[in-house]
């Protein structure tokens, strides 16, 4: 290009060059592909008349993924037969190749219609498969590997229970001893970041990081999955561990994710761009692929809701995970599709809370198996009551519903056997100055669902049934404070104010019954409870006060503890009895163990910094074993898996339990022995080693005193009659004061 001047500037602009410019400015050219093309099958086959229909519904789900080109729908004909018919495929143009991944996510495997489920894959695989062989050739044999068992902790001789403690940085798992100190199965530094989680049935054990949680079980205690999710706060499983559940305070981002892996590694991002700012995540515990993820809840304003993990709760089957939307609506997704259940969410305006029936019911009449239940409440709008209704899965049909007036708030609390639920209905009174409960419980198992009803003349704060019992027992905690405490499924928040406990059980009717339904057993008056913790197995009972300074009595209590008596009187609440009240203080948490025989109560440092540790306590309230340990945080149970036994099978077991019970108390004698011989054998080593140093010392001292005197040394001599002083201390208590300082 020649320069320019001022003498041979051009005479117009079409004559000045470009052309350097336009080199080294210009766009390259793109190469054209059909990345951004999909190929979607198995679709109904419908008339050439049809076919507007058909695409003009389901372009309704195709703009979720993205835009559409303009005539990027294709759908090849076939005329053979004399009639213009659809082939059941089409082709998908995107804008974008990433918009067409998307899609691709989105429609393989969605349900269209009952006979209908869709694949769709990428145009450009389409030649790759058609390029297979004919001839089937088998893969090569890949070396068997033998996985650890997952319940190999089960098959301990002396059938112990294992538990994880987490202080300081370590996360340590123990045997649990009785009569011993716990005995350490394995312990690693900085294991978890947050806390320490068990599955349901105890086959992993959770941990939490910055970056994500991994699960790890096995007799070797190896990392077995790892979930990629930043800022992950809580987990939870479904009943039979298959699939997993995660939240996070973090939106998901890709660029950390990333970041976090690797450079090279982006392949194994779960994620997609589809995910990014989601903050809920739905997991297969089994390969560890994402099934699907959630963004956080809206407002009707627009802005995230206030986060709560009770919107996302498994169906009993885990075939189903529904999430609620507080004050719009009820979403449920079948598991092995993540779509929605008719492809739609339930509108519930005012929904406040739901909860699913925790095990499948079977009808006695037919013997088989009743739908899922979900229960939801809502509460008075204008002049429209609060209603409880129960709804089957996934017909969605109703079940039950009752109207509830005067209402300020409710708690759904199933039983553990899904055959009764309790609706705990905190009201007003006329004058709207107090408040007072009544207790709607439905027969869930029963034809047209009966209601009965409990009223309460103060207000119940507390609900727990029994987790095993004919007659349904259940323990409410209630205070007459005017104004209670805010309703929590398992403690108060606060034991300032003068508790009671009582305790009901439902009677059938029957020659001394006119009338069935709940009873008042017993009620205990005078306590400062702010926990009830029920055995395992039931029957046993803690009444405990929880995170308190001023008091912290633990009191265990046995529901068929003098039977005698109740048959004597005729009433079963005389066979209440509290076996023990003890002390444990600054106690912040109470838990059983899987079979019932222990309670272990702790207190963590998470809450306060004094004496903390833990106790462990028998079903009686004996103290078996205590520990203070430095900067303890938490103390979790390993659970066990549902029994193998029959109920025949049980009831032989209890039959004969007395023999069972020697033979189990000369293994633990036999333990005993065998750790005091152990103590033993330890002295008899250190006092050994201990004189056989010394006879060293006096040997060495012997030789060296034989050596000076052959040098001339002569020693000291000392008279018989040489007097010793010896200086003795004595402390005397002259006088002793004690003061309390409060």
């Amino acid at each position: 290009m020649v320069a320019l001047s001022i003498d041979n500037l051009p005479a117009s602009e079409e004559e000045l060059d470009f052309s350097d410019l336009e080199r080294r400015f210009a766009i390259p050219e793109q190469e054209e592909t059909l990345e951004n093309v999909i190929f979607v099958d198995n679709l109904p086959l419908v008339e050439e008349e049809k076919e507007a229909k058909l695409i003009s519904y389901i372009m309704k789900t195709l703009v979720k993924f993205g835009k559409v080109k303009e005539n990027g729908i294709h759908m090849p004909k076939d005329d053979s037969t004399g009639k213009v018919m659809s082939k059941g495929y089409m082709f998908i143009e995107y804008a974008t190749a990433e918009q067409a991944q998307a899609a691709i996510r989105g429609l393989n495997g969605w349900k269209f219609d009952k006979s209908h489920i869709l694949l769709a894959n990428r145009f450009m695989d389409v030649e790759k498969y058609s390029e297979v062989d004919d001839v089937y050739r088998a893969p090569p044999m890949e070396a068997y590997v033998e996985r650890e068992h997952l319940r190999s902790w089960l098959a301990d001789d002396c059938g112990r229970d294992q538990f994880a403690m987490y202080a300081g940085q370590d996360l340590t798992v123990f045997w649990n001893e009785p009569e011993l100190p716990a005995e350490v199965v394995h312990t690693r530094t900085n294991w978890t970041e947050t806390h320490v989680q068990w599955s349901p049935l105890g086959s992993y054990m959770c941990t939490f990081h910055r970056q994500g949680l991994a699960l790890w079980g096995g007799h070797s205690w190896k990392k077995l999955m790892r979930f990629v999710h930043q800022g992950v706060r809580v987990a939870d499983f479904s009943p039979s561990e298959r699939y997993l559940v995660t939240w996070a305070s973090e939106p998901i981002s890709l660029d950390a994710v990333n970041q976090y892996l690797g450079e090279g590694n982006e392949h194994q991002n779960p994620y997609t761009a589809d995910d990014e700012g989601h903050t809920t995540c739905v997991w297969d515990a089994y390969t560890g692929s994402l099934l699907r993820s959630f963004p956080p809840i809206k407002a009707e304003d627009g802005k995230a809701a206030k986060a709560s993990w009770s919107q996302f709760k498994w169906s009993p089957s885990e075939r189903y995970l529904a999430r609620m939307t507080p004050e719009s609506s009820l979403a449920i997704y079948d598991v092995q599709t993540m779509g929605l259940v008719d492809k739609k969410a339930m509108k519930v305006p005012g929904i406040q809370d739901f909860a699913w029936c925790p095990h499948t019911i079977i009808d006695p009449r037919t013997n088989v198996a009743k739908p899922e239940m979900i229960a939801y409440w809502t509460p008075e709008e204008g002049n429209l009551p609060a209603r409880v209704s129960l709804i089957s899965v996934p017909s969605k049909t109703l079940v039950r519903t009752k109207n509830l007036f005067n209402v300020f708030t409710c708690a759904l609390h199933w039983h553990p056997q899904g055959q009764m639920l309790c609706v705990r209905v905190q009201r007003y009174t006329k004058s709207r100055k107090s408040q007072y409960t009544n207790l709607e419980i439905f027969r869930t198992n029963e034809r047209d669902v009966p209601v009965d009803v409990v009223e309460l003349k103060d207000s119940a704060v507390i609900f727990e049934w029994e987790p095993v019992s004919e007659n349904y027992r259940f323990a409410i905690v209630h205070s007459d404070d005017p104004n209670p405490p805010p309703m929590n499924a398992s403690r108060m928040a606060t034991a300032t104010v003068k508790t009671s406990v009582s305790f009901y059980a439902f009677e059938r009717q029957g020659k001394l019954v006119q009338k069935e339904g709940f009873k008042l057993l017993k009620t205990l008056g005078g306590k400062n409870t702010t926990n009830l913790k029920w055995s395992p197995q039931g029957r046993h009972i803690v009444l405990a006060t929880l995170r308190t300074i001023s008091a912290c009595p633990l009191e265990f209590c046995d529901v068929d503890f003098d039977q005698s008596a109740a048959a004597k009187s005729g009433d079963a609440g005389d066979a209440i009895t509290v076996l023990e009240a003890r002390e444990h203080y600054g106690v912040t948490d109470l838990d059983w163990d899987p079979t019932g025989r222990f309670v272990v109560s702790s207190a963590s440092s998470w809450r306060h910094t004094m004496e903390n540790g833990y106790v462990l306590w028998d079903f009686k309230g004996q103290q078996l074993n205590k520990a203070s340990v430095d900067r303890f945080k938490q103390l979790v149970w390993r659970p066990r898996p549902r029994s193998l036994l029959t109920e025949e099978q049980k009831r032989e077991v209890r039959k004969n339990l007395k023999d069972y019970s020697k033979e189990f108390d000369e293994q633990d004698e036999r333990k005993i022995h065998a750790a005091d011989a152990e103590l033993m054998s330890y002295r008899r080593r250190r006092i050994s080693e201990w004189v056989a140093w010394r006879e060293q010392i006096e040997a060495k001292l012997q030789a060296e005193t034989e050596e000076a005197l052959s040098n001339g040394y002569k020693l000291p001599a000392m008279s018989d009659n040489e007097d010793f002083v010896v200086d003795e201390l004595v402390e005397e208590v002259i006088e002793e004061k004690e003061e309390i300082i409060n």
